[in-house]
């Protein structure tokens, strides 16, 4: 199954929390994120058609329509915090990398890459779960909406202008103000020229930057 969203999944998502024709709303990206490098496919227990198991009986499956989809629907609610379905959607929108956001991302549980697949499914296509993650994330406060934003993974384009900065040129915090005044459509807006700092010295320390390797 492929890790990568498509780009009809992130407009659909883009729609769904986006702010009304400004399409910088907390719930979705803050600009069209890049498009995916290579062609991406929907995971196999989406798209692929299941083979039809024996009908139960009548009452068994009234009593799976019952109880059985609401308790996975909890399940699913329970583990999955508000925050954790924000922090989720933006670093998607970030990074159009399903893997990058699990090895990437902290959530609030542990969760592994089939979860957070089937949760990014399940945000786009179960109409119950992604109703009640809806109301939930605009229920949040406005501090725990900037603590997540703050958290946003950074995408390739943003590490592409970090590249630029030379590994001994002893960079100041003015240096990389003034990256985000000249490229204010490439990073994500609640980036902060400190933010930027602690990532090109990552980036450093990892020797990532273009005259490192």
């Amino acid at each position: 199954s492929g890790s990568e969203p498509s780009s009809s999944e992130k407009k659909k998502v883009r729609g769904w929390w986006g702010h009304p024709g400004a399409g910088r709303g907390v719930w979705g990206a803050q600009r069209d994120p890049e498009p995916p490098s290579l062609p991406t496919q929907v995971s196999k227990s989406v798209s692929t058609p299941i083979a039809p198991s024996p009908v139960p009986t009548p009452g068994l499956a009234k009593r799976m329509k019952k109880s059985k989809q609401p308790l996975q629907v909890t399940k699913d609610l329970g583990r999955w915090k508000p925050a954790d379905d924000l922090l989720l959607i933006n670093a998607v929108l970030q990074t159009n990398d399903l893997t990058s956001v699990h090895l990437g991302v902290k959530f609030s549980c542990r969760f592994n890459l089939r979860e957070i697949q089937e949760r990014w499914y399940a945000l786009l296509y179960d109409p119950v779960i992604s109703k009640l993650a809806c109301q939930a994330m605009r229920q949040l406060h406005p501090e725990a909406i900037a603590a997540i934003q703050s958290k946003v993974l950074f995408s390739k384009a943003e590490e592409q202008l970090l590249n630029k900065v030379g590994s001994t040129s002893q960079p100041t915090l003015d240096t990389f103000q003034e990256l985000l005044h000249k490229h204010p459509d490439i990073f994500y807006p609640s980036r902060t020229a400190k933010a930027l700092q602690l990532h090109w010295q990552l980036m450093k320390q990892y020797y990532l930057l273009d005259d490192q390797t």
